[in-house]
């Protein structure tokens, strides 16, 4: 008998004890889907610097990795690609189930490319685009070319004129008033 009441009281105790630990997540849970809210809100009328510290102070609450995909989002949208990018991997390190992973893992490799081309560009590696041929201008900034609109238009509007203007003088059915005296 008094086994089953100390095996009672332990599981009392866990009971207990679980109970107060679900309890403590609550306000956490809370504030996170208040940040969350705040966040979405935010990113919604472009506001990207304030959405992602809402969304960072959501991650921080309940880290949820769905969080890390908005905060991947943010960074992406601020032109911060290598943050994104962690962030990113990051989300799909936590969930690596996640429905979009294919989605994800294409937005990886995108901005991967980009950082790799704009490095490109600061270190000087590509090539410079070739200059411009001397004499090669473009044909609307060519005398000639606009003579000939010239042309076109004026030959346009005189051929205009001439389908559309009547034909010899004035009819006269009415007749003549005769002015007598």
């Amino acid at each position: 008998m008094t086994a089953s009441l100390i095996r009672f009281f332990f599981t009392l105790c866990a009971v207990l004890t679980l109970a107060r630990v679900a309890y403590a997540d609550e306000p956490a849970t809370r504030a996170a889907k208040r940040h969350f809210d705040r966040g979405q809100k935010l990113f919604t009328l472009g506001k990207f610097d304030a959405a992602l510290d809402e969304y960072q102070k959501a991650f921080d609450a309940s880290p949820i990795p769905d969080f890390l995909y908005n905060i991947g989002q943010c960074h992406r949208n601020l032109g911060d690609l290598e943050q994104a990018v962690f962030s990113f991997k990051r989300y799909l390190q936590l969930d690596p189930e996640a429905q979009n992973r294919d989605k994800v893992e294409i937005i990886i490799e995108e901005l991967e490319d980009k950082i790799e081309r704009e490095g490109a560009k600061k270190r000087g590696d590509l090539p410079p685009p070739p200059p411009p041929k001397p004499g090669s201008t473009p044909i609307y900034k060519k005398w000639w070319f606009w003579a000939g609109v010239t042309a076109v238009g004026v030959a346009g509007g005189v051929g205009i004129y001439a389908a559309t203007r009547p034909d010899g003088p004035p009819d006269t059915s009415l007749g003549n008033i005769v002015f007598t005296k």
